[in-house]
């Protein structure tokens, strides 16, 4: 627990705005907690506290459609490494996780947002399996929030279903232990929405053609 304002104020001989102020970089970087009615208390920076802290500034960063380039490469990147490790190595339980994911996707084929709610939760089951902390901090502060940002699909149920159909290929993949599989269908996966993406952006103004699904 930091000592009261006053005191800090009285100890490096400064005005009450500058330690808030202190104190408010402070929570930014993670290392203060702050609570209506209590004095700020001192936290343990971990990686996801770390990570959720600037999660808000890369949106912003990402927001454009270069910067979603690069997010979604390093999407790639991360995700194919993380399936290749599964295929090897992922549990029952851990395969469950996924499958539990896909039914719940199944249910809501067409309903966008608990689709995305579903698809996020197949993905982070899959960054679950090396059990690694890092892996699953990167998923909640920047993978969620891409998918989810996305624009909407031009066929919904049409979209879906395909994404759907292609995570129950990766655990297929996954179960029969066939990692050049897993990776082949998941790299098709994520680039193949990535495009859906892209292609809204270049579709013409003013109700022209529809973007085209890919």
């Amino acid at each position: 627990m930091l000592a009261s304002e006053r005191h800090l104020c009285e100890r490096f001989g400064v005005g009450r705005s500058i330690i808030r102020e202190a104190i408010k970089q402070l929570e930014a970087m993670s290392l203060v907690e702050l609570r209506k009615g209590h004095r700020p208390r001192v936290v343990y920076p971990t990686l996801a506290r770390l990570l959720d802290s600037i999660s808000g500034a890369s949106r912003l960063l990402f927001s454009g459609t270069e910067g979603g380039a690069h997010m979604e490469q390093a999407r790639l990147f991360l995700e194919t490494s993380m399936v290749r490790y599964a295929a090897q190595s992922a549990t029952p339980a851990q395969i469950g996780k996924m499958v539990a994911a896909i039914e719940k996707a199944d249910g809501a084929i067409e309903d966008l947002p608990r689709f995305r709610d579903a698809d996020v939760e197949f993905h982070r089951a899959l960054a679950e399996v090396p059990g690694n902390p890092i892996f699953i901090a990167l998923h909640d502060a920047f993978v969620g929030g891409l998918m989810r940002a996305r624009p909407d699909p031009t066929e919904i149920a049409r979209h879906n279903r395909r994404s759907n159909d292609e995570h129950k290929g990766v655990v297929q993949a996954i179960i029969a232990r066939d990692a050049e599989a897993a990776v082949t269908i998941l790299t098709k996966h994520l680039t193949r929405n990535y495009a859906v993406y892209v292609n809204h952006v270049l579709a013409p103004m003013g109700g022209g053609n529809q973007a085209l699904e890919v």
